[in-house]
């Protein structure tokens, strides 16, 4: 296949790879070699050296292929504002992002290319994924799915969207009109932008097909500046409901899907749960308002969102008992039916246990 087609007045690429570097002489070799051996070649490769110390750029500028394009920074701009860059440089109507250290299978481009022209309302495509340590060891394999609104909504709320960064395609005039990358929101900057974009009624999806190698390793990222990773996802979550259901405790709600054991630490009264559990009904209404849900969808998600929160119910023993027993029960309404009744059948039969023990370790300690 030849490097470009004629789109008119110039030769343009279909799909432009973003592909940034810093430091990564010892790796970037393999991820370009892994792009070039794409057997869908209408692509330009977009190499951003952001002012790396080594001889990264030097490297991708020696493959002696057209199709790769190498944008220096002047001074080291970080990841976020190294990738705008990229988007303002690209020439492709399709994005494609891969990092130093990953490599694409030779089909993962094809496969990409023909969801998002099958499907003209997703405006991003990742892939599954192998994940591998600094040996080349598999350690995890993602096998998620995202098929439908239904499985985009649940999984934003539990904070697992199945969309690892690097093996994404996306439409590059849908995340210019997101206002792009957010630089703000460091570390987790892809993550809110696919929340931004399904706001903007774009849909996401998985091709169910391993064509990424994910390379895991403590020079990353992810590892180095975890805690400011959460701390804007987090925040960045409860922007997405925010925005849906505006009139609603945004952090409880986050809480409740995310951090399920912490919830019981912050609902002080049983009033405290019964104004969560209608918070909870009213993002439901709010997610069929918004998305346009059908009655199947509807009924789907409301039966996920509501386990989940049965599930947050049983399991909340295991911390702050005497306060999971006042709070449970308006909780447990939204759950699931077979929680209806937790407050008298489990909640009560286990707080007689609890305080039976410590009244026999109040006993013993007096006797001894």
């Amino acid at each position: 296949m030849s490097a470009f087609v004629d789109r008119g007045d110039r030769l343009t690429p279909r799909v432009s790879v973003l592909l940034p570097v810093y430091g990564g002489a010892a790796l970037v070799g393999a991820a370009v070699e892994s792009v070039l051996a794409q057997t869908y070649g209408d692509f330009e490769l977009l190499v951003l050296d952001d002012a790396s110390p080594d001889e990264s750029a030097a490297i991708a500028e020696g493959c002696g292929d057209p199709r790769v394009r190498v944008v220096r920074n002047d001074r080291n701009l970080g990841q976020v504002a190294t990738l705008n860059r990229g988007l303002r440089e690209a020439h492709g109507e399709l994005v494609a992002r891969l990092d130093q250290d990953d490599v694409c299978l030779p089909e993962r481009f094809a496969h990409q290319v023909a969801l998002l022209d099958a499907e003209p309302e997703v405006a991003v495509a990742g892939t599954w994924v192998d994940v591998v340590d600094e040996s080349g060891r598999i350690v995890h394999q993602q096998r998620e799915r995202l098929d439908g609104i239904v499985d985009v909504l649940d999984s934003i709320l539990v904070n697992r969207l199945p969309l690892a960064h690097p093996s994404v395609m996306f439409r590059r005039e849908a995340v210019l009109a997101a206002g792009g990358y957010d630089e703000a929101v460091r570390y987790c900057e892809d993550m809110d932008l696919w929340r931004r974009l399904v706001l903007a009624g774009r849909q996401l999806r998985v091709v169910p097909e391993v064509l990424l190698r994910y390379r895991r390793h403590p020079g990353q990222q992810s590892f180095r500046h975890a805690d400011e990773q959460r701390r804007n996802n987090e925040a960045a979550i409860e922007r997405f409901i925010a925005a849906i259901a505006p009139d609603t405790n945004a952090r409880l709600i986050r809480i409740a899907f995310t951090r399920q054991l912490e919830l019981w630490r912050e609902l002080e009264s049983e009033l405290d749960a019964a104004r969560l559990a209608g918070d909870l009904r009213a993002l439901l209404a709010a997610y069929d308002d918004r998305f346009g849900l059908d009655e199947g969808e509807r009924r789907e998600l409301e039966r996920r969102l509501r386990g989940r929160i049965a599930k947050a119910v049983e399991g909340g023993w295991r911390t702050g008992l005497a306060r999971w027993g006042r709070t449970s029960p308006p909780l447990a309404e939204f759950g699931e039916r077979r929680l209806r009744y937790v407050g008298t059948r489990v909640v009560a039969p286990v707080l007689a246990l609890a305080r039976a023990a410590a009244g026999r370790r109040t006993i013993e300690g007096e006797s001894a």
